[in-house]
């Protein structure tokens, strides 16, 4: 009997020396709220006019611009007229945070996307089609807007996030969500 009380107190020792360790490294894979970050990225005037949309309650969550003016069944409507835009199903990713013109005399768009298992070729394709879709529609409309979208970025973090931005100051936007992401 004391050997076997021996033996649980040394498995109990083991058990928490196991837990412990990986408590200290949890605070790395704590999950990124991706809004924040694009929020973050952006500057002021950008978080005043343009929501973004993330999942939630009811399939979707607006924040930033007009979000607080916005009911329910608006944001459900946004949130899937914006994932059919963009090219990829909510299936397709475990996580995301969008921001979007819907205006076509517009390029603005900034995505976050965290893909689902073996989905990442699927969500950068869309996202790629979403940047090519306005570069045609502005090349010989719009000469300003056209530049934005021909200037887009789009890439992969280390985290194995997607991420897509069009907008004014890509390179500064991108690179604080490049940050943000690390």
């Amino acid at each position: 009997m004391k050997k076997t009380l021996k033996a649980l107190a040394a498995l109990l020792v083991l058990a928490l020396a196991l837990t412990a360790c990986g408590g200290s490294t949890s605070g790395s894979s704590t999950p990124k709220n991706y809004a924040e970050i694009l929020a973050a990225a952006r500057n002021q005037e950008e978080n005043e006019y343009y929501e973004i949309l993330a999942p939630g309650e009811n399939g979707y969550a607006a924040t930033q611009g007009h979000a607080d003016e916005m009911s329910a069944d608006y944001i459900k409507d946004y949130g899937d007229m914006l994932l059919e835009l963009m090219g990829f199903s909510a299936e397709d990713a475990t996580d995301y945070a969008l921001s979007i013109s819907m205006m076509n005399v517009q390029s603005y768009g900034l995505a976050i996307v965290k893909p689902a298992e073996g989905k990442t070729e699927t969500v950068q394709a869309g996202l790629q089609a979403f940047i090519d879709q306005q570069k045609a529609a502005q090349e010989h409309y719009l000469e300003d807007q056209y530049a934005i979208a021909k200037n887009a970025k789009l890439g992969v973090m280390p985290g194995g996030e997607v991420v897509m931005v069009m907008c004014e100051d890509s390179d500064t936007v991108y690179a604080n969500i490049e940050k943000a992401l690390k």
